[in-house]
């Protein structure tokens, strides 16, 4: 899967309307997944109750693939965090163990997303922004996380740990890539030949 720039991951989130309900929950959907590099299925998994603060930072408790707990956690940036409060805000009184990200419908008000509708939700906002190619999905996102990481400057052990990799030599292939992308190696042949 291909992986977005920030500056596309922007346009993707600006092309959400925040006028509704579900267009706030979309809004904080799409923002969380972005900035952490959650997949779709931590996402659905997620409760109201699994936000806490770690010494003052806060933090969603996820539970991984392959996961039978709750035992990892992403840090919430201070503008997911704010998406995720306005969406429940709107959304009102809850209990703490509710899904965090609810359908909308009138058929399944309430009642926890899918993975196929996590999914959908990301697509149409790449879609709106005009990003629409078979190889961009949800899981675009996460690739986009973690190359966004890595160009950054952030350690490959970070990294890894950020992407909850159980090896890192999934993490290096992702910094292979961003060290290709870096490399000038085309540029400068292309000059050699066509330079004046």
């Amino acid at each position: 899967r291909d992986a977005l720039s920030a500056t596309q991951l922007k346009a993707c989130l600006q092309s959400i309307s925040r006028d509704s309900l579900e267009g706030l929950r979309n809004y904080a959907m799409f923002s969380l997944i972005a900035t952490t590099g959650l997949r779709t299925v931590e996402v659905a998994r997620a409760d109201v109750w699994d936000i806490r603060y770690l010494q003052g930072i806060p933090c969603l408790y996820i539970q991984g693939k392959g996961r039978s707990s709750k035992s990892e956690f992403v840090k919430l940036s201070p503008q997911v965090l704010d998406a995720i409060t306005e969406y429940l805000t709107a959304r009102g009184q809850v209990q703490d163990d509710a899904p965090l990200f609810a359908s909308c419908s009138r058929r399944n008000k309430g009642q926890r997303l899918t993975t196929r509708t996590v999914s959908t939700v990301c697509k149409r906002a790449m879609v709106s922004a005009g990003y629409n190619s078979r190889r961009l999905t949800a899981h675009s996102l996460r690739h986009s996380a973690v190359t966004l990481a890595l160009m950054a400057g952030m350690s490959l052990q970070d990294v890894c740990a950020f992407a909850r990799h159980r090896n890192i030599a999934t993490t290096m292939l992702y910094a292979h890539d961003v060290e290709r992308l870096k490399s000038q190696c085309e540029a400068s042949v292309s000059n050699a030949i066509f330079a004046a």
